[in-house]
């Protein structure tokens, strides 16, 4: 029985993200979308995490940033849909 190999995660091609932080939360900006997003702590460490190392899979990434998976997870998953993560 083969296990297939944890999802890996990046920082989408096309998202050319400019970000702050303030006060415990992030902005991020989609240049080409040209659409700006407030994100959690949690969610802004996530995506910088990402932005710095290229790819990683979402345990490595809940443990670079001291979250439970299952928060990455669904962090991850959600900044899917603003198209920042691939």
């Amino acid at each position: 029985m083969d296990i297939p190999a944890p999802r890996r995660w990046r920082i989408a091609d096309h998202a050319d993200l400019a970000w702050r932080q303030w006060d415990g939360e992030y902005v991020f900006h989609h240049a080409l979308a040209n659409d700006t997003h407030r994100l959690s702590d949690a969610a802004g460490r996530v995506l910088l995490q990402l932005a710095r190392c290229g790819e990683k899979d979402a345990e490595s990434l809940a443990l670079a940033c001291e979250l439970p998976v299952s928060d990455v997870e669904v962090i991850l998953s959600e900044i899917a849909k603003l198209d920042f993560v691939a």
